[in-house]
């Protein structure tokens, strides 16, 4: 072949190269385009069918929503019948119904409710940490058929050694938590008030910081002026008087205020020192209760349970209280009786060095304590209104076994005052001791009162009378109680 033919023949196949070439890029622009159109009708077609999802979720939700309504609509108009159109018992007791749902129980599980007692603590987070010290000591009952409820404070110093002569501050009941634990404290002050109590819960001061922040504050009337600085725990108080909205840290500060700088503490009539920040203590936990169960704090029932959680300790089973919260939602905090433990601050005593001690009036609390605890549990045990042991329902016929007239009428007035109803007076055999007959089956505590109200007495089981529950038969030796009184 010639360089001529060869030449040629290059070309001609080049020509040929550069033809398929040109088919080839024809024929792959043509197929991109059918893919490019075929994904765009894939596109068109995911998008209509997401279209069709959405429209179909969206009137799901409409339907749900409008379902929702009229089930509201249909539980409001039931609240409203039933309830005469009154606002505040329908939130109530909508609310109420909300909560038999979520705790899966009925009125008749609420109705068989054990009444529940507490022993409730507040402790400072550093103290906790370290001394443990309890400067918040409070016995706390609720009732939650008859909706009733008792709160008595217990002074920091109270006294609970057994000699005075050699007392130190581990002799005050704040000091016991710390030496000998809460169930030490739990025989301390069962032992003082005669109950028995087995649950407690132990709070410390920045769960109350976090819980009065997450309701946004808490509403309060500051009694007086506070100025307190103690540099060692690195506490200021400084509270203005009057209505104000204290957040969590001015709470803490009012809660552990006690006196100013100066020494000068709560006016007298308030009451001074501890007996005032135990009554602070009361009216404040009483506005926590009362603004946390607004009905706007709904949506911070999760926040407000987790600052629960993470701020007590309690030997209280959380799913067992619970069960209580739609008998809770209707309390009606003016039902909550509230006091502190009777008795005096008298002159320093104690050795090495000289300490100041609250000592009980024994006599004050175990009235206070039948009025608060013992006749509330006895009209929650017979379902009535009146309880059965309450002085002016005890019949009693009342003996004159004295020979002496005037220290039987002495007797007589006593017990009229303390609210006895006296139903007939005699006399009888002279005897040096007075004789209690109960005559029927009241308890233990009734017998005790009358006692503790003559002075001097005796108990011994008689025939059941219906006439009367006791006879009292006054003997001798009222003349000395009388003579010593």
């Amino acid at each position: 072949m010639s360089r001529r033919e060869k030449r040629e023949r290059e070309e001609q196949e080049e020509k040929e190269r550069k033809k398929q070439e040109k088919q080839n890029k024809k024929k792959s622009k043509t197929k991109n385009k059918i893919d490019k159109n075929k994904k765009q009708k894939e596109k068109k077609k995911k998008e209509r069918t997401f279209k069709k999802i959405i429209k179909t979720i969206l009137k799901l939700i409409l339907v749900l929503l409008l379902l929702i309504i009229l089930s509201a609509g249909i539980f409001i108009g039931w609240l409203g019948f039933k309830y005469n159109w009154n606002w505040n018992t329908m939130l109530k007791k909508g609310a109420k119904q909300v909560a038999l749902i979520a705790t899966g129980q009925t009125e008749e599980d609420i109705q068989n409710l054990e009444p529940i007692y507490c022993l409730i603590l507040g402790i400072s987070t550093s103290e906790y940490e370290n001394a443990k010290v309890t400067d918040t000591i409070i016995i706390g009952a609720y009732y939650p058929r008859t909706q009733q409820a008792s709160m008595i404070s217990i002074p920091r110093d109270t006294f609970v050694g057994k000699s005075k002569a050699t007392a130190n501050g581990n002799h005050k009941i704040n000091a016991v938590y710390a030496n000998r634990g809460i169930e030490g404290l739990l025989t301390e002050v069962n032992k003082l008030t005669g109950l028995d109590i087995k649950n407690y819960v132990i709070i410390k001061n920045k769960g109350l910081i976090q819980f009065v922040d997450a309701l946004g504050g808490i509403e309060f009337d500051v009694p007086k002026d506070m100025n307190y600085d103690d540099w060692e725990q690195n506490l200021h108080i400084h509270l203005s008087k009057g209505k104000q909205k204290l957040n969590g840290q001015q709470a803490e500060q009012l809660v552990r205020y006690r006196h100013d700088n100066d020494g000068s503490s709560y006016s007298s009539e308030y009451g001074d020192n501890d007996i005032g920040r135990m009554r602070t203590q009361r009216e404040f936990i009483t506005q926590i209760a009362k603004q946390t169960l607004k009905i706007g704090n709904i949506t911070k029932i999760n926040d407000l349970i987790k600052i629960a959680f993470d701020n007590i300790e309690t030997n209280l089973d959380m799913d067992y209280v619970m069960k209580y919260s739609p008998a809770a939602i209707e309390f009606d905090m003016s039902a909550l009786q509230a006091t502190y433990l009777p008795g005096t601050t008298p002159p320093p005593f104690g050795s090495p060095i000289p300490l100041y001690f609250f000592e009980v009036n024994k006599t004050e609390l175990k009235k206070i304590i039948q009025e608060y605890f013992i006749f509330k549990q006895q009209k929650y045990d017979t379902g009535s209104e009146e309880t059965s042991l309450a002085p002016s329902n005890i019949k009693i016929q009342l003996l004159n076994a004295s020979g002496d007239e005037e220290v039987f009428e002495n007797t007589k007035k006593r017990l009229e005052e303390k609210g006895y109803k006296i139903e007939s007076t005699g006399t009888t055999t002279i005897a040096k001791t007075t004789k209690v007959i109960n005559r029927t089956e009241k308890k233990i505590d009734v017998v005790d009162e009358l006692i503790d109200t003559l002075g001097y007495g005796d108990e011994s089981i008689g025939e059941d009378l219906s006439k009367y529950d006791f006879t009292i038969a006054v003997g001798q030796d009222m003349k000395q109680y009388i003579a010593q009184n």
